[in-house]
């Protein structure tokens, strides 16, 4: 007589449901929301397609997901560099680099919040990833007014135009590298960049001038 053979143990629903959101992201990332299919999804996830709408009703709702698991996991890394003790330029620039570093890998997520800019006319979606900037634009405002508060910054720069003008570094590096133009951008230009943003912002000794941008 033939042993029946096993079934392979089920995933606990949240793991499954973990498992289908990473995949989606980079699904979405490779293709776009238009030319993404839920059967690349599932296969990427290792479950059945028909599994995916038992945690999400439609296309739509799995790419609301995806970005909104995207943002906040983003925004942890850099609170975490921010409750870092030390001086709040120097964590300011790390976060920087690191951001640099990261795009660099051709991480998906990247790719997905960048290509994810395009479907803004969608509210929710518009929604989704305002919420992201603002949570992001709020860390290195608090950066900045804590090194204002230390006497490190300068009393005379705004530190949410500041914390925005980071940003847009930021997607400059996103830009760049979409365009495949990353030897535009190597990593002794971006740290000579990122050196003129900080000490741009740093508070001179007395006697001396402040670099400016």
């Amino acid at each position: 007589m033939v042993a029946m053979r096993q079934r392979a143990p089920k995933r606990p629903a949240a793991e499954r449901k973990r498992l289908i959101i990473e995949s989606a992201q980079s699904v979405f990332a490779a293709s776009g929301y238009a030319n993404a299919g839920t059967d690349e999804v599932a296969r990427g996830a290792g479950v059945a397609p028909s599994a995916i709408y038992r945690y999400f009703p439609s296309k739509r709702d799995l790419y609301l997901a995806t970005l909104r698991d995207a943002g906040p996991r983003l925004v942890a890394l850099w609170r975490e560099a921010a409750g870092r003790a030390g001086d709040p330029l120097e964590t300011i620039w790390e976060i920087g680099l690191q951001y640099y570093d990261h795009v660099n890998t051709r991480s998906p997520f990247t790719h997905l919040w960048f290509t994810a800019l395009g479907d803004t006319s969608d509210p929710e979606v518009q929604s989704i990833m305002a919420s992201s900037y603002l949570a992001m634009i709020g860390v290195i405002t608090g950066l900045l007014e804590d090194g204002q508060q230390r006497g490190l910054v300068r009393t005379d720069v705004d530190p949410r135009t500041a914390a925005w003008h980071f940003m847009s570094i930021g997607a400059t590096f996103d830009l760049v590298h979409q365009l495949g133009l990353d030897s535009e951008l190597d990593r002794p230009r971006v740290e000579a960049w990122g050196r003129l943003y900080i000490e741009s912002l740093r508070k001179a000794p007395h006697g001396t001038a402040a670099a400016s941008l």
